[in-house]
């Protein structure tokens, strides 16, 4: 063999100690999601939205096995980062109630996993798409509620005749007092209205049927079924069942107000009633959001009448007429009977009222708009003053 100059020995020793460096520089930069520890990775990814969560999965399939392997510890991290237990500052302006699901969560728990139903097990399954249907529960509640409560102050004060004599033509007046009250009967109005949700899903059928085999009439479960419903967790307080049937009765009397003229007050009970017969409440917030468009357009120089969202909305409520029209053909059952509002709450309502001897009951403490004017949630069984 013959003998290599010594300059040739020292490139090949500088190639092999080259070699040996890149080697370890591979490993240093392996990815660092592959080398996050599980915990810290569940940390982290629970401090982003849902949104964020779902479009940092999408970007390689290494963080999208590791966030999907890690779905259960990462939701309920999630989940507890989102709930204050109410030990928050009330004079903290920073503070929506959309940041905080501790009530939303405790009233609709994670279902348990299919394995454990009927057992006591308290390993409940979070996942996102548990998280995503109560953070849109949560926003339907807060939306609807603040809807509701703007409606119903604009109307105390455009009838009540004690706030019409009071009302000042200051603007900046009108605008204090409307946002105070709104913001009052707002936070009065929320949770009552979470509470009407979990009745309605509570009402609605155990096992999902196709569309061509239900009738409207039989989506509901009977009044006895639903009273069994109203004598469970939370409806057993009365003073929450009392809450929640005042919010179903200013929500409906609103509604109703809100179709005239093109549906009169004879026929708007059926509408009102198929509306939460069948949907939750998200098709109602639906409604109120076509209304404030169409207020919004009215202030606008180039709005022009004719045809609106509200008219919009309710031409395509007649779908579920016909549809309703078709079932009781299929059923052979007469077409007389349309639903009312007995059939969706009030009707077992006012019989477990009775029950509890609720009836009559007194009202809710009045919210205060103007010097001394005030809307209270009322019903037809609460103690009338003389």
């Amino acid at each position: 063999m013959l003998n290599m100059p010594p300059i040739f020995n020292r490139f090949r020793t500088a190639l092999s100690r080259r070699g040996k460096r890149s080697s370890v520089s591979i490993i240093s930069k392996e990815s660092i999601w592959k080398r996050l520890p599980n915990k810290v990775l569940v940390r982290l990814v629970s401090l982003c939205e849902l949104e964020d969560v779902v479009s940092l999965a999408l970007t390689c399939q290494l963080i999208h096995r590791r966030i999907f392997k890690n779905e259960t510890a990462i939701s309920h991290a999630w989940l507890s980062v989102r709930r204050r237990n109410y030990l928050r500052d009330e004079d903290d302006l920073s503070f929506s109630p959309g940041d905080d699901l501790t009530f939303i969560s405790e009233l609709f728990p994670p279902p348990p996993p299919q394995y454990a139903v009927g057992d006591g097990h308290d390993d409940a399954e979070y996942s996102f798409a548990y998280l995503a249907d109560l953070q849109r529960c949560w926003t339907t509640c807060i939306q609807l509620s603040y809807h509701l409560a703007d409606h119903a102050v604009r109307h105390h004060l455009d009838t009540d005749p004690l706030a019409r004599s009071l009302w000042t033509s200051s603007k900046t007046e009108k605008e204090v007092v409307y946002s105070r009250a709104v913001a009052v009967l707002h936070e009065k109005l929320i949770y009552s209205m979470a509470h009407t949700i979990l009745f309605l899903e509570s009402s609605a059928p155990d096992d999902p049927v196709s569309e061509s085999s239900v009738h409207l009439d039989q989506v509901f479960k009977s009044i006895d079924k639903q009273q069994s419903i109203l004598q469970s967790t939370p409806f057993t307080n009365t003073r929450i069942l009392l809450s929640t049937q005042h919010c179903l009765e200013l929500l409906c009397s609103t509604l109703r107000r809100l179709m005239l003229p093109e549906f009169p007050s004879s026929s708007s009970e059926s509408w009102v009633s198929m509306l939460l017969m069948t949907s939750t409440l998200e098709r109602v917030l639906k409604f109120f959001v076509a209304v404030s468009k169409d207020e919004e357009e009215r202030e606008s120089p180039s709005h022009a009448t004719g045809w609106s969202h509200r008219k919009e909305f309710m031409w395509r409520m007649r779908e579920d007429l016909s549809q309703y029209v078709v079932s009781k053909k299929h059923s052979n059952r007469s077409l007389t009977g349309l639903p009312t509002l007995s059939e969706v709450w009030f009707g077992a309502c006012h019989q477990e009222m009775l029950q509890r001897g609720a009836v009559p009951h007194e009202m809710e403490e009045p919210v205060p708009v103007l010097h001394g004017s005030t809307v209270t949630l009322t019903c037809e069984y609460c103690y009338i003053e003389d």
